[in-house]
């Protein structure tokens, strides 16, 4: 008769995480790649015998191109927006501006020697006489 006993275990286990635990891909669903995997899900389940009718496909994906032209519009806005404003500080590069230091009571005048814009595109400084001010202190602008 053959031998029936089971020979040990060897080695070790990790357990892998629960998966109640694991966070889920992170997709946007109102960017390009979300409305495609979005429209990939709504293929893959739908009903063989009452497949999506192509005209819903149609209005999808004319959906779809709008909010890609949209967001596309957002983004040329704000390059446009972030011209602006930095073409108007360069503006004031040789200008005597006048501001009001944090906690001071005193304006402050000096002549500004650069401008610039903040990583988040939206605030300015300018170096007046040496030392850096947020564009916001500004109180008055006078000539060269």
């Amino acid at each position: 008769m053959a031998d029936t006993t089971i020979p040990p275990v060897t080695g070790t286990y990790a357990p892998t995480e629960p998966s109640a635990t694991r966070k889920p891909e992170q997709t946007d669903m109102f960017s390009s790649d979300g409305f495609l995997k979005l429209l990939a899900s709504q293929i893959k389940g739908q009903n063989p015998l009452e497949p999506m009718k192509d005209t819903e496909f149609v209005a999808q994906m004319a959906q779809f191109s709008q909010l890609e032209q949209i967001t596309n519009l957002a983004k040329d806005t704000a390059a446009m927006n972030l011209s602006g404003r930095l073409a108007q500080g360069a503006a004031l590069i040789g200008k005597t501006v006048s501001y009001v230091p944090v906690g001071g009571s005193e304006p402050v005048t000096g002549t500004v020697s650069a401008v610039t814009m903040g990583s988040d595109g939206r605030s300015m400084s300018l170096t007046v006489n040496g030392v850096s001010v947020d564009a916001k202190l500004v109180t008055q602008v006078g000539g060269a």
